[in-house]
């Protein structure tokens, strides 16, 4: 076979996609023919295609030095130099390209690509905008254009750059994950939905796409559409538990304990003898108290592997269980946290840490591991700070509207039967998880755990109304039916509801939104639960709550006094204005003398006396899952080993307890 012959070969198998028989076909060429230009560029090329830049390097500099004024031949020899690394070299050569077509959008294009890997992201943009402006319709320069001005935090215009390409193909499921990254940063969640369920509808078994829209609906309590995308991940990657370990996750936030569970033990199925599965399942039967499941998983995964954080933690929490205090801070105490980096078991081991110093009468160290775990929450400071800042304009547009309001006392409305919820509220570590034991084993009423079902409708008026909640005593009466119809559907897919029950819709934050109740039902009931301010915030700060807009202020004490003292200034101040009709429940009476409280709680309902309310802990021990953090406390026998506690910690309250002063006074403590 001639060299012509030879060359057409390699040109054929190059055209067919198969590289490796073009470069054996090429190799004689280039030993016979080292600088013919047509054979140095076809291997180029294929050299480049093949990922091996050093030997596309040494073909194109030999083409470029014989055609010095060729830009393809400069332009492919910046991209093998790019490919091998050597930006500097190959941002050269893609200037000296240019000098010879300025307004070339290709070079333009390649040259951004170059600044990019540098990470120098205004020069990118600005050669991607300039290769844009050369080719409108390159979709590819307007996705890098926008990735770079997102680095660059203009966010804005990177959401501008984006949306070219989603409008011009609505099926890039790239485009439309690199669009919704930018809406969260910019706060539109709707938006960041709008484009992630694109993306899922252009690319059904798309990872990222269903990752982050996951992630993006259940932060946002649509967990039915959370369930959603990882059922089509799990069908795309079974052999992925990664993702039956999120949808177990998913379960235990919706209360399906039995279904988490089940997930764990299919991903066993998969992996058999993971430690790591192993721990989610022992994790998730510790938290369902379900406490020798949980020991056997231990033990299976202690056995495989020995110095597993995460079985560790489980383990001590039995320990703590166990009332083996010193055991498990012996087993915590020989983990290397710093291994662990950003995981959240540097948190929950600091929590855990802090629980048993705490029950080993270790103060001062309790604090310490407190304070780090709350810290260790904070793993993306931006997200944080929106957060609180969230919840900060809520409550300011909240008491706008409550100082509207014309204090008109009056008697509260009568009560409105078994039709009218009857809401338990409080600011969280008050006893709520405890007296909702009481209440659930009353066979007449039925308790709603801590589920987003008020939110329902203040999120709907949040998205219809942007003055929502200054306007909240103004807007029309109208709304109320429709918002009603919100409200119950919510309650409809958390619970069955039993007939002729009373509905108790425990959730303690819904006290910030007593106003929106009042709207909504104006006969409607609050059960208030009380505890000793310090010791509230004591132990708000010593939860390791998952962070949400709320939950957020409890990562510093200063923070968590701060927030109590706005959320329980403005309920007093409703409470006043609009006349609610309150019973209140002292923490510290209901655990050091439940049956007169679990009387005058029962009567202020208007129920029959039933006995079995003074068994709460039977009736939690009997459920499937408590989804508070109170699980463990709820299904041990009543005891006041709580009450006073802040005490203990007095020292780390002083500062603050001119601020708690007056809301210790109002509910009748002492400091």
């Amino acid at each position: 076979m001639d060299a012509e012959q030879q060359f057409h070969t390699a040109v054929r198998h190059f055209q067919a996609g198969d590289l490796a028989d073009a470069e054996t076909a090429l190799v004689p060429l280039l030993r016979a023919l080292p600088k013919h230009p047509d054979i140095l560029h076809l291997a180029g090329v294929v050299y480049l295609r093949a990922g091996k830049a050093d030997d596309a390097i040494e073909c194109l500099k030999t083409l470029a030095a014989q055609r010095p004024d060729s830009v393809a031949a400069l332009d492919l020899l910046g991209c093998a130099l790019r490919q091998g690394g050597r930006l500097q070299a190959a941002i050269r050569t893609f200037a000296k390209a240019l000098s010879l077509e300025p307004d070339n959008p290709v070079l333009h294009h390649n040259l951004g690509n170059a600044h990019r890997d540098q990470r120098d992201y205004v020069r990118a943009a600005e050669h991607y905008s300039r290769a844009v402006a050369g080719d409108p319709g390159n979709l590819d320069s307007r996705f890098n254009l926008g990735q770079a001005l997102f680095n660059m935090d203009r966010l804005e215009d990177a959401a501008t750059s984006f949306r070219a390409v989603t409008s011009a193909n609505p099926s890039d499921a790239e485009a439309q994950v690199a669009l919704a990254r930018v809406l969260v940063r910019l706060d539109d969640t709707p938006g960041a939905l709008e484009a992630l369920r694109s993306a899922v509808s252009a690319v059904p078994a798309d990872r990222q796409a269903n990752e982050f829209l996951a992630d993006l609906l259940r932060d946002s309590g649509e967990l039915a559409g959370a369930h959603a995308c990882l059922d089509r991940l799990i069908a795309a990657y079974p052999r992925d538990v990664r993702y039956l370990w999120d949808q177990a996750d998913l379960h235990r936030r919706s209360g399906d304990l039995e279904k988490a569970v089940a997930c764990c033990r299919r991903s066993l199925e998969i992996v058999p003898d993971d430690p790591e599965a192993l721990f989610r399942l022992a994790y998730l039967e510790e938290r369902g108290n379900n406490l020798e499941a949980a020991r056997q998983a231990v033990e299976a995964g202690l056995a495989l592997a020995p110095s597993h954080a995460g079985l560790a933690l489980v383990a001590a929490r039995l320990d703590r269980r166990d009332k083996n205090f010193k055991a498990g801070l012996d087993r915590l105490s020989t983990i290397d946290l710093r291994a662990l980096g950003k995981s959240s078991l540097v948190s929950e081991i600091h929590f855990e840490l802090g629980f048993l110093n705490q029950r080993l009468d270790r103060p001062g160290e309790a604090v310490d591991h407190f304070t780090k775990g709350n810290a260790a929450l904070v793993t993306d400071p931006r997200a944080f700070h929106l957060m609180k800042a969230r919840t900060r304009a809520y409550l300011d547009r909240l008491r706008t509207a409550v100082q509207g309001l014309a204090v008109t006392p009056s008697d509260p409305l009568p009560a409105g039967g078994t039709d009218v919820p009857v809401f338990l509220v409080g600011f969280p570590r008050s006893g709520t998880t405890l007296l909702d034991q009481v209440l659930g084993a009353h066979p007449a009423i039925q308790v709603l755990e801590e589920q987003e079902t008020l939110s329902e409708v203040r999120n709907h008026l949040l998205k219809r109304d942007t003055e929502f909640p200054a306007d909240l005593f103004s807007f029309p009466e109208s709304d109320i039916h429709d918002l009603r119809q919100i409200y119950f559907a919510a309650v409809a897919r958390c619970i069955t509801r039993r007939p002729g029950a009373l509905l108790v819709d425990k959730m303690p934050l819904n006290i910030m939104d007593a106003g929106l109740i009042h709207r909504l039902f104006p006969q409607a009931r609050f059960l208030l639960a009380l505890r000793h301010p310090c010791d509230v915030c004591l132990s708000c700060f010593m939860q390791p709550f998952e962070l949400n807009a709320a939950m957020a202020h409890f990562t510093r004490l200063e923070d968590t006094v701060a927030f109590y003292e706005e959320v329980m200034g403005l309920w007093q101040d409703m409470r006043a204005a609009l006349n609610l009709n309150v019973h209140e429940v002292r923490y510290e009476k209901l655990v050091t003398g439940l049956e007169p409280v679990a009387r005058g709680l029962i009567e202020f309902l208007g129920l029959p006396w039933d006995d079995a309310v003074l068994n709460p802990t039977e009736h939690a021990r009997k459920q499937k899952f408590i989804g508070t953090s109170s699980y463990h406390q709820v299904v041990e026998t009543i005891n006041t080993s709580a009450v006073d506690r802040w005490r203990q910690y007095e020292i780390h309250l002083l500062p603050h307890l001119r601020r708690l002063k007056p809301f210790i006074d109002a509910f009748g403590y002492s400091a």
